[in-house]
């Protein structure tokens, strides 16, 4: 089922380098337009250019100077014709201007909680963890990470059978045989396998909610040839289209599968 997204020509990674940009720039736009000249200016490959041509157009706007910087570029490199390619990779956005003399910092940010954020969230509370008053009113509202705390299962659920799609970029949606944004608008699972290594894995449903609950268990194989690739836990899951929610808990990439 192919996903109808505003951003299918642009990754996380692209639209982070141009809200850094407007950080970075502090409302002062001769700056915002230095940056993205210089950024531009590295820019060697011109879908890249048309990527960050079109999340620029998301942080500032269609047909603002800062897109049509990159939208240059990308004519400069490949032509009229040039079709964006997301960016592999994930990034935090910057967390304010540098001051003189100091690191840059990068921090993801969370406006959206993850069902497992929702529970730690939840767990805290009654267990009596201490928290500030902004925080307890919105929970006493139900809004924010306490809004409609997902299902805790922890069934032994049917066997599934699922099939390999390489290593997924949560950032652009990447995977070995194409990109996931172009073919799901479904939700994605974080499934984690159990022993000693507990590595995590992602499976893609068309429908719009999870296969299963947090904390149930199920037996996953090989849709071709049956073989057992483990024993999983479900720990997590997010709409496709949010996928790159995952990044600030997950990493970058996850081995990414779909059902059969």
């Amino acid at each position: 089922m192919r996903a109808h997204l505003v951003n299918e020509g642009y990754g996380q990674k692209d639209l982070v380098r141009m809200q850094d940009i407007k950080t970075k720039a502090a409302g002062d736009h001769n700056k915002e337009l230095r940056l993205a000249s210089t950024q531009a200016n590295i820019i060697k490959n011109a879908a890249k250019a048309k990527a960050r041509a079109e999340a620029a157009e998301e942080v500032f706007g269609s047909g603002s100077d800062i897109a049509n910087i990159f939208h240059n570029r990308a004519e400069e490199l490949g032509g009229s014709y040039v079709r964006s390619e997301a960016s592999r990779g994930a990034l935090a956005p910057v967390k304010g201007p540098k001051e003189k003399g100091k690191k840059l910092e990068r921090e993801f940010e969370k406006d959206f909680f993850l069902p497992s954020e929702k529970i730690d969230g939840l767990v805290l509370a009654t267990d009596g963890g201490s928290f500030n008053k902004e925080a307890d009113f919105r929970k006493k509202l139900g809004i924010g990470k306490y809004f409609d705390p997902p299902e805790i299962g922890g069934e032994y659920l049917v066997s599934g059978y699922i099939a390999s799609l390489g290593k997924v970029d949560l950032g652009s949606g990447k995977s070995k045989w194409f990109n996931i944004h172009d073919t799901y608008d479904g939700t994605a699972e974080i499934w984690k396998s159990s022993g000693y290594e507990g590595k995590y894995k992602i499976v893609f449903t068309s429908g719009d909610k999870p296969n299963a609950k947090i904390k149930d268990i199920r037996d996953f194989y090989n849709d071709q040839n049956h073989r057992h690739l483990g024993r999983w836990e479900l720990v997590d899951y997010v709409p496709v289209n949010k996928m790159k929610e995952l990044i600030r808990v997950y990493g970058g990439s996850l081995p990414g599968y779909t059902y059969k």
